[in-house]
């Protein structure tokens, strides 16, 4: 496989032995390629701007020099083209895990699983599907049971979560994948649901509710 034909990577991490580890097992399967680094926050947002547009993953820490890695996701997803992303963590917990999946995250590897993990998961993305490491445990289960109607509760939970960190509908359509005109015709059903009628009461609500974290 040429360089040509390898899988561009963005890795953000604050321990540079982790990052080094990364860019030294991706390479040597011979499929992808590191573009470009960052250990902070801030260093992300400068990589992130001159990314090579065939860049296609970024893998990412959620715990990072300057904020959080949630922010560095968000502001993958909205790209254009907006990259697929892999969340690598020491530190697992289901409000991190319900974030970052509910911003577009693909996949969510602990960093003691090894180069198996972070491959797996990078496989499954490429494929269109979401990959859970099995060592997350609870996180797992404490993220992704819903009482009811599994699907439309998880469906307006991200919508929420989203409406939370004030994205406009466009910016939720591109993280979510469908035309503006279902998401704000979601959000409308959504807030009647609610019994609110603005976004700000159905966020309200839902933090009451405890249906954010």
């Amino acid at each position: 496989m040429t360089a040509e034909e390898r899988t561009d990577v963005f890795v953000v991490d604050d321990h540079a032995v982790v990052r080094v580890g990364v860019r030294s097992f991706l390479e040597g399967t011979g499929r992808f390629r590191v573009v470009a680094e960052a250990s902070s926050l801030t260093e992300a947002r400068m990589r992130m701007s001159t990314l090579p547009e065939t860049t296609t993953f970024l893998i990412a820490d959620m715990q990072l020099k300057g904020g959080s890695g949630i922010d560095i996701i968000r502001e993958a997803r909205l790209r254009e083209p907006p990259l697929e992303v892999i969340v690598l963590t020491s530190f697992p917990s289901a409000r991190i895990l319900r974030r970052a999946l509910a911003i577009g995250a693909r996949g969510f590897v602990l960093k003691e699983a090894g180069g198996g993990a972070l491959l797996e998961a990078l496989e499954w993305a490429q494929k269109g599907h979401i990959y859970l490491d099995p060592r997350l445990g609870e996180a797992i289960v404490d993220a992704l049971v819903f009482p009811d109607n599994v699907d439309r509760q998880a469906s307006e939970e991200r919508l929420l979560t989203l409406l939370a960190d004030g994205l406009t509908d466009r910016d939720i359509s591109h993280i979510l994948s469908k035309p503006q005109a279902t998401v704000s015709r979601d959000i409308s059903l959504l807030l009647k649901r609610m019994g609110v009628t603005s976004r700000a009461a159905a966020v309200s609500a839902a933090l009451r509710r405890g249906l954010l974290v």
